[in-house]
């Protein structure tokens, strides 16, 4: 699930999880899993609770929290701290950065305020990694296709 639709209660966030807990059951006997992918709405507090905990906190273990980094760290929340708040439930992960000062989602993944070496040992560690997703959310349009590809350089450095 990408988008709960309109959710503004901690109450309504918990109806979401019971329906992606419905779907991992439905899913389970065709050897597939439900998942969740958060965009910046599910770290806002709700009633005093972030929707992401919400959500990690109801939801079946078997239920994959695709983690989008860029909004985690948008938000203030630490990265690092959430994967191991939630071993195992980060099957994919959004390796898009982000950066305070006026670039925000605009800076190349891997030159953001992300601490991505200490992202990926918790990933790898006790996250439960299946997949990393490298993405590139804004810049000049004419620009997209060298933004990947040194998105792809700053991976390489990171990964060799």
């Amino acid at each position: 699930m990408a988008s709960p639709g309109q959710v503004s209660t901690a109450d309504s966030w918990k109806q979401v999880a019971d329906r992606l807990n419905t779907g991992a059951e439905k899913l389970k006997p065709l050897g597939m899993f439900a998942g969740y992918h958060n965009h910046g709405a599910e770290w806002q507090a709700v009633e005093g609770k972030r929707p992401m905990d919400i959500l990690a906190t109801n939801t079946d273990k078997s239920v994959a929290l695709q983690f989008d980094v860029g909004t985690c760290v948008a938000s203030g929340a630490d990265p690092v701290a959430w994967i191991t708040s939630n071993p195992g439930r980060i099957k994919s992960m959004h390796c898009k950065d982000w950066k305070a000062g006026g670039k925000e989602y605009a800076v190349l993944f891997g030159e953001g305020d992300a601490p991505w070496a200490k992202i990926f040992e918790a990933a790898e560690s006790v996250g439960g990694i299946e997949y990393y997703l490298i993405e590139q959310e804004a810049g000049p349009a004419d620009e997209q296709l060298m933004r990947a590809e040194q998105c792809l350089v700053n991976w390489k450095k990171m990964r060799s």
